[in-house]
């Protein structure tokens, strides 16, 4: 039973992963793919932004409900939906003939994805102990930052053969599949312990039915979480939104790259990303500290934007050098799910989602608002440059926040948490 139970746990653990990678495909996708897309549909830079956009609007607009969806239903049937609404969002926009139905793929993808995310994490909390939770979430970020890296370089590549919409059908096509196969191996490890090979986290332990309000008070009763919330939205909000569509722009229209060369840069960070937060995530577990790693990145995040709009950089050492380093900072993230695990046990998928939506909110806004800017001053550096002051000011208000986090000790916080709770109506 003991094989068993690691063999359903991996199979598990795999679909579900692997449906996170593709959502990574789609949320830095744009970035390579917006020349193509802007002179196929006829989008200016706002509108661009907009199509963007969607999938961080809904991601956000959804996060809440995911959350208590998952906590309430668990991971198999919902991110079997999810990977199927993904499925059709990707199709939607392959086959769009104007930016209105191009923009309804990124809704949907996003709406799909805002569940897969929540289910990838709430699993791991239920299928692996506890003290292994920042290490999990660091494997899981590497490997699902696969899909965000092959839309960088290699998605450029493939614009020389392919074209955009045959890309993103192939892409919805492989969403359908993996919607299948969570359908046919997933197990709830609290529902189904002794299938999974593990026994219930106590906090998970003590979770009930309780209704949808109560679980998303209880998630924001800790006062660590707040501090969570903007210091992501600091290193992560700003690192999706330029990765995902303004950060390879920036380059071909500043210095004259070609795509191929520019998708190298945004690569490169997003590389450095999925490294970082498998790194970040095992060291600290073995310092058995949170908060170090959070202030840490998030100065990393103020210094790298600011470097970007101020700096006289140029491609190659140096503009490498400060994409990478949005990268680095970024990948704090998996020490934030950590500690937020941490802080509120019995309410895993809800917390996460409340934190997550700021990194999604953040995006979304960045996303037009960085167009705006280009529509109204010029498509040279110096629009992206002032355009910068956008990440430059939500990453100083992180790096405050960060300052002010909760360290857990890697250890779970439920005595506060079950009293504030039970103090719930």
């Amino acid at each position: 039973m003991r094989a068993d139970g690691h063999t359903w746990r991996w199979a598990g653990y795999t679909a579900l992963t692997a449906c996170f990678l593709i959502g990574f495909f789609h949320r830095f996708a744009p970035a390579t793919f917006a020349d193509t897309i802007a002179a196929s549909l006829g989008a200016s830079a706002t509108g661009l932004g907009i199509l963007a956009a969607g999938h961080f609007w809904i991601y956000t607009a959804a996060q809440i409900p995911a959350g208590m969806v998952l906590d309430r239903y668990g991971a198999r049937s919902s991110v079997a939906v999810a990977s199927a609404l993904v499925a059709l969002g990707s199709v939607l926009l392959a086959t769009a003939g104007g930016l209105v139905q191009a923009t309804c793929g990124p809704i949907l993808t996003g709406l799909g994805m805002s569940a897969v995310f929540v289910g990838v994490m709430r699993f791991n909390a239920e299928a692996f102990p506890a003290h292994r939770y920042g290490l999990v979430t660091g494997v899981t970020m590497l490997i699902a930052n696969v899909g965000s890296i092959a839309a960088g370089s290699p998605a450029a590549l493939l614009l020389e053969h392919w074209s955009w919409r045959t890309v993103f059908g192939v892409a919805g096509l492989v969403s359908a599949v993996l919607a299948v196969l969570v359908w046919a191996v997933v197990r709830e490890p609290r529902d189904h312990p002794s299938a999974i090979g593990v026994t219930a986290s106590p906090a998970l332990a003590e979770e009930d039915a309780g209704t949808a309000r109560r679980s998303a008070r209880a998630a924001w009763v800790p006062r660590g979480v707040w501090p969570i919330f903007w210091a992501t939205i600091g290193t992560n909000g700003t690192f999706y939104a330029f990765s995902g569509l303004w950060g390879v722009p920036m380059l071909t229209d500043g210095f004259g790259l070609s795509v191929t060369e520019a998708a190298a840069y945004t690569t490169l960070a997003l590389t450095v990303y999925g490294l970082g937060a498998f790194a970040i995530g095992a060291v600290s577990d073995r310092a058995g500290v949170r908060k170090p790693f959070v202030v840490g990145c998030s100065v990393l995040a103020f210094a790298a934007w600011a470097l970007l709009a101020l700096a006289p950089w140029q491609p190659g050492w140096s503009g490498f050098l400060l994409y990478a380093m949005t990268g680095l900072a970024a990948s704090q993230v998996t020490v934030s799910f950590a500690t937020l695990k941490e802080l509120v046990p019995t309410r895993v998928a809800t917390a996460l989602a409340v934190a997550n939506t700021g990194v999604f909110a953040a995006s979304a806004v960045i996303q037009p608002a960085f167009g705006w800017v280009l529509d109204h001053t010029s498509r040279d550096l110096g629009g992206y440059q002032v355009a910068l002051a956008l990440p430059i000011a939500l990453a100083a208000a992180g790096l405050v926040a960060a300052w002010t986090t909760t360290e857990t000790h890697c250890r779970e916080q439920t005595v506060g948490v079950s009293d504030s709770a039970r103090r719930s109506p």
